[in-house]
């Protein structure tokens, strides 16, 4: 069963505004957005059961129940939750590719990377009450799920747990300034250069939200050629960003697209 509360109108209409987007801003609230939030959690909060959202632009859908988060269903249905990613996903990984997903957010890149690498994709998501719903997504999707509960941290950082705000409402965690957040929790940590070598991804997807900030440099293996990258400049700034880009750059990696917030990264020999 799917069901969306847009018209054809308005999903033409934001992904207009998606495609307007630059690197140095967030999106910002519509007009008539908050009704329309609204009107997601009126019909959200009447669900006796849970039911199953279609994507507008992909072959994806989201289980979603009474609990679900309003703005992000709305945001679904729209296809403005990470578009750019979706994007990316579906043009660039390859049948065959072994996708590591940090960052899970609700399991639909990672369903779409699944789908288009015809493999497993393991997730790593630090937020325990994301993963019922990550693993809902990949089972409404057909995809297979490997999931690890740690934030991914540079080789170089010296504890074994690291604080993380949470945002419920937008499902996402932060290593930067978690007391500023709606709740706050010290998660277990995996090292980037421990993660790379256990698991030997070809495709690494990065979207942690700040944590990207002093990640690199580490040794990137041969076998990884792509490198998918959500830079948060708005919260780390432009010179962080440099200097981000310029330490994946320097290993060999030329920089092939860039969407939105979204950097992709390919091995050049």
């Amino acid at each position: 069963m799917t069901h969306q509360l847009v018209s054809p109108e308005q999903i033409a209409e934001r992904q207009q505004l998606v495609l307007r987007r630059g690197l140095a801003q967030w999106p910002q609230e519509t007009p008539g957005e908050a009704a329309q939030v609204s009107a997601f959690a009126q019909w959200l909060g009447s669900l006796a059961s849970s039911t199953v959202l279609a994507h507008p632009h992909f072959p994806l859908f989201m289980p979603v129940d009474a609990d679900f988060s309003p703005r992000m269903a709305c945001y679904f249905s729209l296809g403005d939750y990470e578009q750019a990613d979706l994007q990316l996903i579906d043009q660039l990984i390859q049948a065959g590719d072994r996708v590591v997903e940090c960052g899970g957010g609700a399991g639909v890149t990672g369903s779409l990377a699944g789908m288009r690498s015809g493999r497993a994709v393991t997730v790593v998501e630090p937020n325990t009450r994301m993963h019922g719903q990550i693993q809902a997504t990949f089972a409404a999707n057909g995809q297979q799920l490997e999931l690890i509960d740690a934030a991914v941290v540079a080789d170089s950082y010296p504890l074994n747990s690291i604080e993380l705000g949470f945002y419920p409402e937008y499902w996402w965690s932060s290593s930067l300034a978690p007391a500023l957040a709606d709740r706050r929790e010290s998660v277990p940590v995996l090292r980037l250069g421990d993660l790379l070598a256990r698991l030997q991804p070809s495709v690494l997807i990065l979207d942690i939200e700040g944590g990207e900030l002093g990640l690199f440099p580490t040794s990137l293996p041969d076998q990884l050629r792509l490198l998918m990258v959500e830079i948060h400049t708005p919260d780390i700034g432009e010179l962080a960003t440099v200097e981000l880009v310029n330490n994946i750059l320097a290993q060999g990696f030329v920089l092939r697209r860039l969407l939105a917030q979204t950097w992709v990264f390919e091995r050049s020999n």
